[in-house]
This record gives structure tokens, sequence and C-alpha cells, in this order.
């Protein structure tokens, strides 16, 4: 854990965010609980055509106790009656321990490869697909080391896909990648939808929990976005993107391929400390990224709070003394991404570029 970039940004900071910390820890523990928990209570949940997925706040590494476990059961293989009998399964033994996603949401049930893989777009890539495509690159994990081979080509699949679309994934000399625009748009596309259904939901709730959720969209959901772009930055940025020279085509879509794998391997937060450094993000504004993102953890782990802003409704906020606290931090945090995503001249240019036109 020390060795992830985040570690090793706030060793190099010098700075406490111990609410940052603590979820990292209670991550690796949750994630070991749930594996052990399937391996004594759910029979063949293990196989070469399935992984048990996770989403939210443990494939974040931001897990704390009033948590979800967001879930989907990943079938990458020809169709099984008892695909249906292990999710349901699977289900009820997570749902006797941990916190259960929405049941409104796209989370415990059974997901099929093709529908993410193929349905990019168009009249059938209805929010439900998108939100699990976009998620299973940007924030998951598979549980269990024997149960990762039908996520691994899943993912690799829908990255592969994307770039299919991109005629051109090279730059004209041929030195450097391109930043691919089919997945920069699904993001960006991601992320509005986001902030548009949040605006939905809440018209068909009647405002209710309406406070949590625009702290998370504020802060988790936004550091979700600001990840997705980073990555597909980099494919043109990192050094470590540059495509082999002198190999045929195929062999670049390749290495750009595993390029892009081992980028949505990491947390969101992992991405952007590692962005942080190798563009030379100034210090001040990465500390006051990490303080703004720990006090939002810290404030989501504390019970009162917690239930404040649940039963908090938008004509209320102005006079809700702590919703001034989450206006200063998410404020905090989006001044933060200012000079990442706008003052600091190698990232800007690509901002300016591809995030606005």
């Amino acid at each position: 854990m020390r060795s992830s970039p985040l570690c090793i940004l706030i060793d190099r900071l010098g700075i406490e965010v111990p609410h940052i910390m603590r979820c990292m820890d209670e991550t690796a523990r949750t994630e070991a609980d749930v594996e052990a928990l399937l391996s004594k209570a759910v029979s063949q949940w293990v196989s070469l055509d399935t992984s048990l997925v996770i989403f939210g706040s443990l494939a974040r590494g931001e897990w704390a106790p009033h948590s979800d476990l967001d879930w989907t059961y990943l079938i990458d293989g020809q169709a099984n009656s008892d695909h249906l009998t292990i999710a349901q399964s699977i289900k009820l033994s997570l749902d006797e321990k941990f916190n259960p996603p929405n049941p409104q949401g796209a989370f415990a049930s059974l997901v099929f490869s093709h529908e993410l893989i193929h349905k990019i777009g168009g009249q059938d890539d209805t929010n439900r697909n998108t939100t699990q495509r976009m998620l299973l690159l940007l924030e998951s994990v598979a549980i269990g080391e024997r149960a990762r081979e039908a996520y691994e080509r899943v993912v690799r699949g829908v990255i592969s896909r994307y770039l299919a679309e991109d005629s051109r994934f090279l730059a004209e000399d041929k030195k450097k990648y391109k930043v691919p625009r089919f997945l920069l748009n699904d993001v960006v596309r991601f992320w509005r939808t986001m902030a548009v259904d949040f605006a939905s939901k809440q018209r068909d709730r009647e405002g209710k929990r309406w406070g949590l959720r625009n702290f998370k969209l504020r802060m988790s959901r936004k550091l979700l976005f600001a990840s997705g772009l980073i990555t597909c930055f980099g494919c043109a940025l990192d050094p470590e993107a540059l495509p082999p020279q002198n190999v045929e085509t195929d062999e670049s879509r390749a290495f750009l391929i595993r390029y892009l794998r081992e980028q949505f391997r990491l947390t969101p937060l992992e991405v952007l400390a590692r962005a942080a450094m190798l563009y030379r993000i100034p210090d001040a504004a990465t500390a006051s990224l990490l303080k703004a993102y720990d006090s939002f953890l810290g404030m989501l782990r504390d019970d009162t709070i917690r239930k404040t802003l649940d039963a908090l409704r938008p004509e209320d906020a102005a006079e809700e003394k702590l919703f001034a606290d989450v206006r200063r931090i998410s404020r905090e945090f989006q001044s933060a991404l200012d000079v990442i995503f706008f003052e600091n001249l190698t990232i800007g240019r690509l901002t300016k570029k591809y995030g606005v036109f």
C-alpha cells in the first residue's frame, strides 16, 4: 500500500490525511472479508466465465462503516441458468453483513459482457448500461484472485472497443498516441449524465436525501470524472504511454490497451496523485485537494453529519451551518482541480482542446 502513488505523494507532501489512510486500511480488510464470506457461503461463485465485481467506495479505496456494497455478477461466456441462482445466493449472503446497494440502481444483478462491449452509444446504450460500463473502467475491482479472468477479459474488451472507433490513434509522427476521443467523449457524457440524473432523481424523491447526494456529486463523483480525463490525456502525455517504434499498428494498439488497463487499475485518488507528481502540479494545490477530500471522507464517517445531510432539503441549505462546511470543502477541492486542469500548461492545453470542444 505504501508504494501506491497516493501514499508516495502523501509522504512527499508531509501532510496528515487520517481519513484517507483509514479508509484505505478498511478497504483492504473489507475486500478480504467479502471473499471469505462468499467462499464459505456460496458454492461455485468462482469460475472462468464469471467474476464478482465491486464498485463504489470499496473499489475507490474509501470504505467506511456506512458504505453500501455495490456489486454485479459479471458473465463473460455461455449463459447458464445457474448464474441467476448464484447471483441470488451472493445477494443473500452479502445483505446479511453489508448495506445493500440502492434497489433502483445498477447493481446487485447479473451483467453480461456483450452489452457492455458492443452497445456503446445509440438507443440500446441505456443509462444503466453506460453506468455499468464506465464504472467498470473508472472504479471497479474483482473479488478473489481466482475470479478475475472474466473481469480482465471484459475490461480489456471495453477498452479495445473504444479504441476501435478511433480511425487514427497515433499522432502524425507516430511517436506518440493521440487522446482517444471516443473514450473521452463517453467519460464526459457519463459525468454530464450523473449531473442531469441528480436533478431528475431529486424531483422523483421530492427533495429527500438532497444534502448527502449533493456533497457526493461535488466530491467523489467529480473526482471520478477528473480521473477519467487524466487517464485519457495520459495517452498523449505520459512517458509510459509512448508507442513502440517500428512496429505494426496492431502492436501499437495492443500497447495502448495495456497502458489504459494499468491506469484504470488505479483508484481515482491514485490517478490524480500520479498525475500531480508526473506533471509537476504545485504542492500547495495537491495538498489542498487531498486535505479537502480527507475532510469529505471524515464527514461521511460521522453519524450525526450523515444524518443531518441525509435529511437536508435544498430549500433549507442556506440556513444549515453544516452545509456551509460542505460548500467550503467542495470549493477548495474545485480550486485545486482548476489548478490541475486549467493552470498547468501540460494538462491545460488538452483541457481546452478536448474537454471543452
